[in-house]
């Protein structure tokens, strides 16, 4: 935890926090935070600041905090990603997050199994606390938007040019020629396929709606990785 994360429910008057719970934990059991001590914070969907430990007991910590800094600036970078496996899709959400992604859509493709679709960990409930602790990593206090569209149809022919609206779609594509530095800093939707890969079928909907592919050469990496080095290039 390189920043804490505070709610308004950790409010018990207007320049004090009571912490409890997982991040409660964090602070007590694992950077051993004493009174007096002075942490990063930011508020969720605001500004971020400091807080000064003035009460520590067996089930909470109490801070006084001040609100005074922005948050990082996103990246120019929307993200359409074919929906993993569930384990990798908490990972996307991590990364991207970590990286200054903003907005996030998860999509069906051909090689996507369609039980995917029916895990639990793709409701907002569950995944909202992966954001969270990604936002804690990087120090930042905006959420990304989670969209989901669970038919390729749907996607290519109306979803995707309203998601990738005022920006150059491309999307990751070994065997290209371009690289996606040539796209750096500047407004992209960056189009990441099924750890399978897209269908040629697919690969060609996109082209035919404007899309360019991209590559990071030869060898084929695994989703998570190749999203973070496609986000490092891109910002």
């Amino acid at each position: 935890m390189n920043r804490l994360i505070l709610e308004t429910s950790d409010f018990i008057s207007p320049d004090v926090c009571r912490i409890t719970g997982r991040r409660f934990r964090q602070l007590v059991d694992v950077i051993k935070t004493p009174v007096g001590k002075v942490c990063k914070v930011g508020l969720l969907g605001a500004l971020r600041g400091t807080g000064e430990v003035i009460e520590v007991t067996s089930e909470d910590i109490t801070l006084r905090v001040t609100f005074d800094e922005k948050s990082p600036e996103a990246i120019p970078v929307r993200l359409a990603i074919a929906l993993q496996r569930p384990q990798t899709f908490s990972k996307v959400l991590h990364i991207a997050t970590t990286m200054g992604v903003k907005e996030i859509l998860f999509f069906h493709s051909f090689k996507v199994e369609k039980s995917y679709w029916q895990s639990p960990r793709i409701l907002p409930e569950n995944f909202r606390s992966e954001l969270i602790e990604a936002l804690e990593q990087c120090g930042d206090t905006i959420l990304p938007e989670i969209k989901f569209c669970n038919r390729f149809k749907d996607f290519s022919e109306g979803v995707l040019q309203d998601f990738s609206s005022g920006s150059t779609m491309i999307f990751g594509d070994p065997p290209a020629t371009r690289n996606a530095a040539e796209f750096n800093n500047t407004p992209v939707t960056l189009i990441v396929g099924p750890e399978g890969g897209l269908t040629e079928y697919e690969t060609t909907k996109l082209r035919e709606l404007g899309a360019i592919g991209v590559t990071l050469g030869a060898r084929i990496l695994r989703t998570e990785y190749a999203l973070a080095a496609l986000l490092g290039k891109l910002s």
